[in-house]
């Protein structure tokens, strides 16, 4: 049984670990961004890197905050704009604006890197499970036993809904990467990066 759903019926057992200081899904309810949330994860600490890997030409980045970032949030949109921040000691965040339609793990992960990817349409209540990425490959998190242990003390019940599961996967993430979203991203500075039209 894949973790994903292991978490939805209930099969999980409940011990004590570490958690952040407030619920992942609230802070993102308190920023506008529960209605559609798509973010990777990507062991790359250079935004800057990050941005050339996702395709985006130099002078096609701005350095701003979230609130400037979120001014681009467009979920309808497939104009690609993303907005990059420090995570943690060797990891960056992307948060996806507009035009997520296609993943980018599977650049973002090549030559040893890893990718963890989250989509979330909050409207329907349709959660994707975790993608996971390593040397641009596609794996299963339920199959590493070390991102397996991240999850397995979480308390769940088959009642959770998505949006409470998107709650336990930012905690995984967290977990993994060994931060949290906080409210220190809400106020960081990050690269907003906006596609340029085709010639």
């Amino acid at each position: 049984m894949s973790f994903f759903r292991a978490l939805r019926q209930g099969k999980l057992d409940n011990f004590v670990s570490l958690f952040p200081v407030e619920s992942q899904l609230r802070l993102l309810v308190e920023h506008g961004l529960d209605g559609w949330f798509c973010a990777l994860w990507v062991s790359i600490e250079d935004g800057h890197e990050v941005a050339r890997r996702l395709g985006f030409p130099a002078e096609a980045t701005e350095t701003c905050d979230f609130q400037k970032a979120m001014r681009s949030y467009d979920a309808a949109s497939s104009e690609q704009r993303v907005w990059i921040t420090s995570h943690a000691p060797g990891w960056s965040h992307v948060l996806v604006l507009a035009g997520g339609q296609e993943s980018s793990a599977e650049a973002l992960s090549r030559y040893g890197r890893r990718a963890f990817e989250i989509s979330y349409i909050g409207a329907i209540e349709e959660l994707d499970e975790p993608v996971y990425t390593h040397d641009g490959e596609y794996r299963s998190i339920e199959d590493e036993e070390e991102y397996r242990a991240h999850g397995e003390d979480l308390t769940s019940d088959h009642s959770l809904s998505d949006a409470e599961i998107l709650d336990q996967f930012l905690i995984i993430l967290g977990r993994i990467t060994g931060r949290f979203l906080d409210r220190a991203w809400i106020s960081s500075q990050g690269l907003l990066c906006v596609m340029p039209p085709p010639q």
